[in-house]
């Protein structure tokens, strides 16, 4: 998974910084990008598979800790921990100490 900054993005875009933030700000406002923190946003199709990844693991275990995440989604524990944070928030997924129960 890659998860390219809000920046990067308006780099790629190849238009003038103002056009690509509205660009930006209309798909998250119409859910086809998701803003999983101020430095992160991800395509909605990605966001759906990586939570139905993560609850596919519940049947052989319930908990998850960031390593199981970091190897599910091949991230590295920068962008797990705004991901795993995501899940929280979207009930998903539960804290619990170090590991995170899957809901």
């Amino acid at each position: 998974m890659q998860v390219p900054s809000p920046d990067e993005l308006i780099n790629t875009l190849k238009l003038d910084r103002n056009t690509a933030r509205k660009i930006i700000q209309l798909m998250v406002k119409e859910n086809a990008l998701v803003k999983i923190s101020d430095d992160m946003l991800i395509h909605r199709a990605t966001v759906d598979k990586l939570i139905a990844d993560v609850k596919a693991l519940k049947s052989k275990n319930p908990k998850m800790g960031v390593g199981e995440f970091k190897d599910l989604t091949g991230v590295s524990r920068k962008f797990a921990i705004p991901l795993l944070e995501y899940l929280d928030r979207q009930r998903v997924t539960r804290r619990v100490g170090d590991e995170r129960m899957i809901l």
